[in-house]
């Protein structure tokens, strides 16, 4: 049917909740302490658990670091203005034509995010 939510790795669940909740509106359900699920609407988005380990949610690929997680946006370019006046770390926007608008921001704790904007692509949530 679908993924329910993503697990990231933090260091202070209830200052990495709020960083989320400042910059996407999200609302934090679920507070067990050191684990905080993140919904939009009733739609659960994320899950934040705290980690002892030097653990992120990335990966390399050829030696460059990548996201596992990407949200969806239908203004990028009103998203990457509020973010990086923000200070969030974000890399520039990418036009790649047919499949949209791209960019990748970090949270507090190194986990990469990439946003996805696509005009011709409906999500139904």
């Amino acid at each position: 049917m679908g993924i329910a939510y993503n697990v990231i790795p933090v260091k202070d669940a209830k200052k990495s909740g709020e960083w989320f909740v400042r910059h996407f509106g999200f609302t934090i359900r679920n507070d067990r302490g050191n684990y905080l699920s993140l919904f939009r609407d009733n739609r659960p988005i994320l899950d934040v658990i705290e980690s002892d380990n030097d653990t992120r949610a990335v990966f390399e690929v050829n030696g460059r670091t990548r996201w596992v997680i990407t949200f969806f946006t239908d203004d990028i370019e009103a998203l990457y203005a509020r973010l990086t006046s923000d200070g969030v770390k974000t890399r520039p926007i990418s036009n790649e034509g047919i499949y949209g608008k791209f960019f990748v921001f970090e949270d507090p704790d190194g986990n990469l995010f990439d946003v996805w904007e696509h005009k011709d692509c409906e999500l139904l949530f």
